[in-house]
């Protein structure tokens, strides 16, 4: 689910396996939006050749990060000036980030010059039509919660259909899109006997692989 906790129980000290496995073995220069504590940029470079920079609006977690990456970033990305050369990095992480920023939009936009033309961007966003939280909706409970699609600090929601637009609206191409599915056992039996209708509603997370659009 979105935010996720590590090992330590703490949301920053989670290394998101699924995101290392889509960066390109041959990316040397990575940035990771919202680092936490570092360790999935740690398990990066103990796989690739590569330079690894962070960006934390936590100064806590970002500290702890600067053990591990070559350089870390402290402030909110939204209002941050990057002296970054222009097309320098060749991957670009948002690992459930992009739904805690005011204008995810400004956000994709501002940091495209900064992705090299052949660079791409991972990006893992919650799914507002999660079966759960839709249910929690249509009672009228719509309560925030710790952690999940309904994250308390979540100030933007996404379908795949706006996950879509808004990466088409800023210059990009979808190349790769994964569904992260819930594993309760009762939705499961209920998308059987439905025979499969329900199983866009069981899908609690989308990981994306994007490039800048060429035409």
């Amino acid at each position: 689910m979105s935010r996720n906790k590590g090992a330590d129980g703490n949301y920053y000290s989670l290394i998101r396996y699924d995101i290392v496995a889509l960066v390109p073995k041959n990316a040397r220069r990575i940035l990771e939006c919202g680092c936490g504590r570092g360790l999935t940029g740690k398990e990066l470079k103990k796989l690739l050749n590569c330079e690894i920079t962070g960006i934390e609006i936590f100064e806590e977690a970002a500290k702890e990060a600067e053990k591990h990456l070559d350089k870390v970033l402290l402030g909110n990305i939204e209002e941050m000036n990057f002296n970054f050369k222009e097309k320098y990095f060749d991957s670009i992480l948002f690992p459930d980030v992009l739904e805690h920023t005011k204008d995810p939009w400004a956000v994709l936009n501002h940091l495209k010059k900064y992705l090299s033309d052949d660079g791409i961007i991972i990006a893992s966003i919650p799914n507002i039509q999660y079966l759960p939280a839709l249910l929690k909706i249509i009672n009228g409970k719509f309560e925030y919660e710790e952690s999940g699609v309904l994250d308390k600090t979540h100030l933007r929601f996404f379908t795949l259909h706006t996950i879509k637009k808004m990466f088409d609206d800023c210059g990009f191409s979808i190349k790769k899109i994964i569904s992260k599915k819930g594993t309760n056992w009762k939705f499961q039996v209920l998308n059987t006997i439905s025979f499969g209708l329900l199983s866009p509603y069981s899908i609690y997370q989308y990981l994306l692989v994007v490039t800048k659009r060429t035409d």
